[in-house]
């Protein structure tokens, strides 16, 4: 960078994860070899919600590319920490001399701002940019991604005790001949968790045709959901998945106890955010030997950040949540022991490249960032 030797962003006690209302503070860091001549050093906050796709269309030399888009902001604000405030015309620039500098900043975040995601097509992005403001000439600028959690409680969601219930049927044809139906019943232990938790599943089977089931399996999908302007494009991620038990023709069981742990991921629905939606399932298959399609059940599911922690150890409580034949009651839904302290964790798949137009091919700084989300560690902390 020639006469800027180093240009970082650091936060006070490496904290890089916020909840709404904290206060950011931090120090923006220069190291200078030679006088730059500039009207100021600024650091600049900027939160919002972007997405773009495109879609191709006909063929041929009518072939078209369609753009769909949408963004919203939460905050854009720059400080000047020296020099000239931002939009000061007035008289001849200074001269930042040479030297180490540390430049503090602190930031008040408002409330009612969704939860850090990175989605691909889109994502909600909180970052901090230094920015060396030069008269003519190309600014210099560095760049950080931070965190920012919506604290979702499990305990203000009623349905976040109740079982997640659900049954599915198909029969089977097989030269024109119906056999009979193949019936697929189950339940999560309760409806709401948090990441490092493990959603219990179980269910059962009653196979009245002639076709064996090889096994059943479940996994925790994420659905997200993109609204453009003019259209909403769909993602599906599996987070994690378990195999349980089949059974024989003519014959009925359940399928065993399936676990399937909740990585660090962002809350449901990802609230305060107009064009993404977040939603988790768990899905349940009996998977149908020979060229038939399985049949599933859906299960949604909540994802929160702070734990149920409601009737800790009390009696099962009555009214909750349906009751499936064949399915064995969770005791009422009874919330787990007492959690764990949260930790942070990172979401799992790397990193993403946060350089967008704002940014020049020159611009320094932490570009890769991977959102950490809230993460109980029931390691130490077994769960029942």
């Amino acid at each position: 960078m020639g006469k800027l030797k180093s240009f970082v962003v650091t936060f006070d006690n490496n904290k890089d994860v916020y909840q709404t209302g904290e206060v950011i503070s931090g120090k923006l860091i220069a190291d200078v070899t030679e006088g730059i001549k500039a009207r100021g050093v600024r650091v600049k906050f900027h939160g919002f919600a972007y997405l773009h796709w495109t879609e191709s269309h006909g063929s041929g030399e009518h072939r078209r590319t369609e753009h769909y888009s949408a963004q919203e902001t939460y905050f854009d604000q720059t400080l000047t920490v020296w020099g000239k405030d931002l939009g000061d015309k007035a008289g001849e620039s200074p001269t930042l001399p040479a030297g180490y500098y540390e430049f503090p900043f602190r930031y008040q975040l408002g409330t009612g701002l969704p939860s850090s995601f990175e989605g691909g097509t889109g994502y909600v992005r909180y970052s901090i940019k230094g920015i060396v403001d030069r008269p003519w000439r190309f600014d210099h600028t560095t760049k950080c991604a931070f965190t920012i959690l919506d604290m979702y409680d499990l305990n203000e969601e009623p349905s976040a005790l109740t079982p997640s219930g659900n049954q599915s049927s198909k029969t089977l044809c097989c030269l024109c001949c119906a056999s009979g139906p193949i019936e697929l019943q189950a339940q999560t232990d309760r409806g709401g968790y948090c990441p490092g938790e493990r959603v219990m599943v179980k269910g059962s089977l009653e196979n009245n045709s002639n076709t064996r089931i090889t096994q059943t399996s479940a996994k925790i999908v994420q659905t997200v959901a993109f609204h453009a302007t003019r259209k909403t494009r769909h993602s599906h991620h599996t987070l994690s998945s378990a195999v349980g038990l089949g059974c024989r023709g003519r014959m009925s069981g359940n399928i065993g106890e399936l676990v399937l742990p909740v990585p660090a991921i962002p809350p449901s629905k990802l609230r305060h955010c107009s064009i993404i939606e977040i939603d988790y399932v768990a899905q349940v298959f009996a998977h149908i030997e020979g060229p038939h399609l399985n049949l599933n059940v859906q299960l949604p599911i909540i994802i929160g950040s702070i734990p149920l922690t409601t009737h800790h150890g009390g009696p099962p409580q009555p009214g909750y949540g349906p009751t499936i034949p064949g399915v064995p009651d969770y005791l009422g839904a009874t919330a787990p022991p007492l959690p764990p302290p949260p930790t942070y964790a990172a979401v799992t798949g790397g990193g993403t490249n946060i350089r967008d137009g704002d940014d020049s091919d020159y611009t320094m700084g932490q570009l890769t960032f991977a959102p950490k989300y809230m993460y109980y560690d029931w390691s130490q902390h077994p769960q029942p």
